[in-house]
Formats: C-alpha cells, sequence, structure tokens
C-alpha cells in the first residue's frame, strides 16, 4: 500500500499498516475456527463471507481531514478506529448477535465501542452492527493491543448498503429527496424481508422438531470432554515411565498384603475348625464317660439292691 500523501513518517506508517494487517489476520482465523465449528457441531454455519480490508490512503486522509484533523500517523492512530475493518455477511438476523456474542467471549478480544444500527437504524434506513475491538499483536520484541471494526450485517442489508454507497458518491453525499425518499423505502422492504426469512427459518425448524424428530445436534462427545486438556499438555514419557514403574510396585505391595491377609484369614478360619473339632471331641468323650458311669452306678445298684434281698431271704 502506497503511504498516505503529504506523509514523510514512512517508517512509522510502515509499521502501523504492519499492526494493521495483522489484526485482519488473527480475527480471519478466530471467525474462520468458529465458523467451521458451527459446520461440524450444528451442521450449519451462520457466515455466509467475510470481507477484510486497510483502508485506502485516500479515504484515511479524507476521514481526518473531516474530522479537522492533521494527517499524522499518530492523529491517524488515535482517532480513525476503522483503518483495519471486516464485513461479515449472514444469512439471519439472530446469527448477528450471535457472532457478536461468540467474539466479545473470547478472552484476548477487548470490545471499545459498538453501534447498534439494527436496533437503531440511520435515519437512511442504514442496518448494520458494528464493533471496535482490539486484539493484542506479539511482535518480536513487545505486545501491541492493535484496533478494528467490525461490521455484521445480513445478506439483505449489505445489497442495501452496497447500492446506497455507490449513489451516496454518485451524488457526493447529496442525493436528491426522491432518492433518499426512495432509498429509505427499500430499507424498510429490506427489514421485512429480514424479519420474514428468519420468521420461515424458524418455521422450518419448528416442523423439523415436531414432523421429523429432528433436533439441533451437537456432536461433542463426553471423550472431547475429557482430552480437552490433553490438547495444550505434553507428556513426559520419563516421568511417565518412573510413574509406570512405580505404579507396579505399587500393585505388587499390594497383591502381596492381599495375599498374607487371605493367608491369615485362611489361617484363622482353620485354627477355629480345629477348636470346633476338637471341643467335639472332647464333648462326645464327656458324654460317653457320662453314659458309663451312669450305667455302671445303674447296675451296680441294682445288684445291690439284688443282693440285699437274697440276704433277707437267707436270713
Amino acid at each position: 500500500m502506497e503511504v498516505p500523501k503529504f506523509y514523510d513518517e514512512q517508517k512509522e506508517w510502515a509499521r502501523a499498516l504492519l499492526l494493521y494487517d495483522s489484526v485482519l489476520k488473527e480475527i480471519n482465523t478466530k471467525l474462520e475456527i468458529l465458523n467451521n465449528e458451527f459446520k461440524m457441531t450444528h451442521q450449519y454455519n451462520p457466515i455466509e463471507h467475510i470481507i477484510s480490508r486497510i483502508k485506502s490512503p485516500q479515504s484515511i486522509a479524507k476521514k481526518i481531514r473531516h474530522q479537522g484533523r492533521e494527517l499524522t500517523v499518530e492523529n491517524i492512530i488515535k482517532y480513525i478506529n476503522d483503518v483495519a475493518g471486516i464485513r461479515i455477511i449472514c444469512s439471519f438476523t439472530s446469527d448477528i448477535y450471535r457472532i457478536a456474542d461468540l467474539i466479545t467471549q473470547q478472552s484476548d478480544v477487548k470490545v471499545l465501542k459498538i453501534k447498534d444500527y439494527i436496533m437503531n437504524p440511520k435515519p437512511n434506513g442504514y442496518m448494520s452492527y458494528h464493533m471496535i475491538i482490539s486484539i493484542p499483536i506479539f511482535l518480536s520484541g513487545e505486545v501491541v493491543e492493535t484496533k478494528a471494526e467490525i461490521q455484521i450485517r445480513t445478506i439483505a442489508m449489505d445489497f442495501w448498503a452496497s447500492l446506497e454507497h455507490k449513489m451516496y458518491y454518485k451524488f457526493e453525499g447529496n442525493a436528491p429527496e426522491n432518492i433518499r425518499k426512495e432509498l429509505k423505502e427499500c430499507a424498510d422492504i429490506v427489514t421485512y424481508l429480514d424479519h420474514k426469512m428468519l420468521s420461515l427459518n424458524e418455521q422450518i425448524k419448528n416442523y423439523k422438531r415436531e414432523y421429523q424428530g429432528e433436533e439441533e445436534t451437537d456432536i461433542v462427545t463426553e471423550t472431547s470432554v475429557l482430552l480437552k486438556d490433553s490438547y495444550g499438555t505434553v507428556v513426559d514419557e520419563d516421568n511417565l515411565t518412573k510413574t509406570t514403574v512405580n505404579a507396579s510396585k505399587m500393585l505388587e505391595v499390594q497383591d502381596m498384603l492381599s495375599a498374607l491377609q487371605e493367608k491369615a484369614i485362611r489361617d484363622n478360619i482353620r485354627k477355629e475348625e480345629e477348636v470346633a473339632v476338637a471341643k467335639q471331641k472332647n464333648q462326645t468323650k464327656e458324654s460317653k464317660s457320662s453314659g458309663a458311669r451312669s450305667w455302671f452306678q445303674t447296675s451296680f445298684f441294682s445288684w445291690d439292691k439284688k443282693k440285699s434281698q437274697e440276704n433277707l431271704k437267707n436270713a
């Protein structure tokens, strides 16, 4: 890109262009990742296409002078927020806020300013969602927070804005009243069209859910959640080997303790059985002995009684 006219700080401007080009690459990468994720997990991509650009030197000079400022690198960096710009084109208005939220949620993104021309259209009918954000750019010796403008709009909004922009410049900003009125009516038609297409899309989704049993599926599995931390970690093979060896030793010790416990249990059971058997034998002996004494005593007394009766007869 050429250095802006009336500007001799070529080195500083070249550095600024490097940063603006880098921030566009960073944002494009983020958006591409989000879009690919949606395609995979939801079988739906909210982004139709993306356009990125660095503002032309002529446009920069015109804008800075319109603000009544001197054309310097410092003033461009401070006061022109859309030197680096990205336009995201979506299918439906609901996608606009969804994408804006996803960008805002990223930890390295700072949202500096928001202009919602969808909820609050410009008087001429222009509609779009504008965000000024900054992202850290890592250079060899420093980190520089660099800003860029993101515009998010539907296909219909982009169609109207593109035509309005061309007509605006043809009349150098002074379009006849009837032309402005016609453009405003077209903007109203675009708004109606977006609402109608969004309503139809919701009806289609409801039909699929109600009559075909289809739901928006998310193929992120439990395994994906468990593997999440592994994507950003490295396994130390040496420590893993040591850990494996230690784990094996622990298992050996546990097995040995388990074997000892089982042996002790078996010994206790055997001793209890031996004691029970011995006790039973003693009880049997005592029972036999008791029975013998009882028989002897009975026999003796019977004999003694019989003997006494014989003695009485003889006497």
